[in-house]
């Protein structure tokens, strides 16, 4: 049985290990050594501080997939009536429960939370293979987002473009 669930800081470690999966298999990134103690500790602090909320899917009781968010203040505008945003990221559910609803189910979550929370806008980063699935649930895509790294040894502009830098191939 599926259960969505808010995850807490006692998920720290499931959590840290669904990113790293991300990281690796979806977006193909070589983690350094040492990644998994830095990330985990780093969603030790942020959970408590509120910087990233999680929710987490789990199918009989074991960890299925998650997505979490990163609150956002934005000026106030008729688009930022409140001027809060979240930004949806690192949804991620094991190969081997693709196709069953996982997904669409974290972000009924967390859609849901949104209006409780009446946040204003919800944005993220697609990968193509997911873009359709975020497009059902009401995303746009935005033709005027940019990114630009400040880290010279770093390739791409996001997370999910990977062999790009400064816009150029290679």
């Amino acid at each position: 049985m599926l259960r969505i669930r808010q995850a807490g800081l006692s998920d720290a470690g499931v959590l840290t290990q669904l990113r790293c999966a991300f990281l690796e298999q979806e977006l193909h990134q070589e983690l350094p050594a040492g990644f998994a103690d830095d990330l985990h500790g780093w969603i030790e602090e942020a959970i408590p501080e509120g910087r990233l909320l999680f929710w987490l899917a789990e199918l009989d009781g074991r960890a299925a997939g998650c997505v979490a968010v990163h609150p956002y203040t934005h000026l106030p505008s008729a688009y930022f009536r409140r001027g809060l945003g979240w930004y949806v990221l690192n949804m991620y559910v094991k190969p081997s429960h693709r196709r069953q609803g996982v997904a669409s189910a974290l972000l009924a979550a967390v859609g849901a939370a949104a209006r409780d929370h009446e946040v204003d806008s919800m944005n993220l980063h697609s990968t193509a293979a997911a873009h359709g699935m975020y497009e059902r649930f009401g995303f746009g895509t935005s033709v005027d987002a940019m990114n630009m790294t400040l880290h010279g040894d770093v390739v791409g502009l996001s997370e999910g473009e990977p062999g790009m830098r400064w816009g150029k191939s290679g």
